[in-house]
């Protein structure tokens, strides 16, 4: 039983001897991966924390790394090659994370813990530092307390002046059964589910603030993006190379979408010419129709776009009803109940915002006078079989150029 368990705290330490030491410095921290939501997935938990795996499989190609189990957290263990720093900033992204930690490990007895706890208080220059301990396997002789006491009586040797009121820092011993682990900050993740477990959808992203973020938001509950952008350049190969890249390469970060249709305007434009008032309307329900067509292809379930309620002429609550109505697929608006300033702060902090506001003329950008605000549908359903809206939207997607987006990484 003894070997088993020296075997067991060998492997998760990936190169220490029970006493704690490592034999491996590059081994000496590793990353604790938890995922909150997913463990309350009862009999679909599984299912959730290997596509979870996968993700992160995915975000970190190019690493050394070794992922291990470990009850309700994963364990990720740096390579050689490999740097901690680097390999968190990359689990930061990964949805599905709902926090992470850097942290020290050593054998779980009280003398290890506490060398430890203070080499990590020393290292990261901690004051005024709150000593948090749980101690989850209660076979020990020693208890929590026991090593709040201990830790706190050598932080104080050292001056780090251990306080449990007005800390600046704080330090968090976790002890199981086999190992113990000690880091100074729990940050984080990305929440959400892991991309891939809700389906597909079709994103309409624009050049614009918002849309960028409802396919983050879209992303963070499952959903694997496919983006369609609609664009005014006389070739695809100019909006293949505009902004509209970079921000789909900003958003490749967090999952790499498997493909891009960027569709030219032109063939819409030149038949709604005689849309008068409806036409913001027209051409948001041309670009619904068109990520229908591409949703069907694509074997994705729903529509993802970038609308908030009341915001511009076009999402009144009557224009979106009529929008829906040409429509056979569910649309779905992450951002519906945000305003302009809430979107904004969004986009600064997924980094999209500063390339959203780089100068482009966006096709969401026609400025028709006095656009409709509260539109007939029979009228609506009138102008739509006049200009053949059907069949522009099966041209314009033959004339669609289909790539394979790069991330920034």
């Amino acid at each position: 039983m003894q070997k088993m368990r020296i075997s067991r705290i060998m492997k998760i330490l990936g190169g220490c001897n029970p006493d704690g030491v490592s034999t491996n410095k590059q081994n000496e921290q590793l990353l604790i991966v938890h995922f909150g939501e997913l463990w309350l997935r009862g009999r679909n938990r599984n299912y959730y924390v290997a596509a979870l795996k996968r993700n992160i499989y995915n975000q970190l190609r190019g690493e050394e790394f070794r992922l291990q189990d470990d009850y309700d957290r994963l364990i990720i263990t740096p390579g050689k090659r490999s740097d901690i720093e680097s390999i968190a900033a990359k689990i930061s992204k990964v949805f599905g994370v709902s926090a992470y930690e850097i942290a020290h490990v050593t054998a779980p007895n009280l003398k290890s813990i506490v060398k430890s706890s203070i080499a990590v208080i020393k290292e990261e220059k901690l004051k005024n530092v709150k000593i948090n301990s749980h101690r989850s396997h209660k076979g020990f002789k020693f208890d929590s307390m026991d090593i709040i006491r201990e830790v706190a009586r050598e932080a104080e040797r050292i001056g780090a002046d251990p306080a449990v009121k007005g800390f600046r820092s704080q330090i968090y011993i976790s002890v199981k059964k086999d190992a113990a682990f000690i880091f100074s900050e729990k940050k984080k993740g990305a929440g959400g589910l892991p991309v891939g477990t809700s389906g597909r959808c079709v994103v309409l992203l624009s050049g614009g603030i918002d849309s960028p973020v409802a396919a983050w938001y879209a992303m963070k509950r499952g959903l694997v993006p496919i983006y369609v952008h609609i664009h005014g350049f006389p070739t695809n190969k100019e909006a293949e190379s505009s902004k509209i890249s970079t921000l789909i390469g900003m958003l490749s970060e967090y999952y790499n979408s498997e493909r891009a249709y960027y569709v030219p305007s032109h063939i819409f434009q030149m038949s709604a010419m005689k849309s008068g008032r409806y036409e913001l309307i027209m051409i948001k329900v041309f670009m619904l129709k068109l990520a229908e067509k591409i949703a069907k292809k694509e074997g994705a379930g729903a529509i993802i776009t970038g609308e908030s309620l009341g915001q511009v002429a076009s999402q009144t609550l009557p224009n979106i009803a009529a929008e829906e109505s040409a429509i056979g697929i569910p649309i779905l608006r992450p951002l519906i109940g945000f305003d302009k300033l809430e979107i904004t702060n969004a986009a600064k902090s997924i980094g999209t915002y500063e390339e959203s506001i780089k100068p482009y003329k966006d096709v969401c950008s026609i400025n028709a006078r006095s656009p409709v605000t509260n539109s007939d549908i029979k009228v609506f359903k009138r102008i739509a079989k006049e200009i053949r809206l059907d069949e522009v939207v099966t041209r314009s997607l033959k004339s669609a150029s289909i790539v394979q987006p790069e991330s920034q990484k």
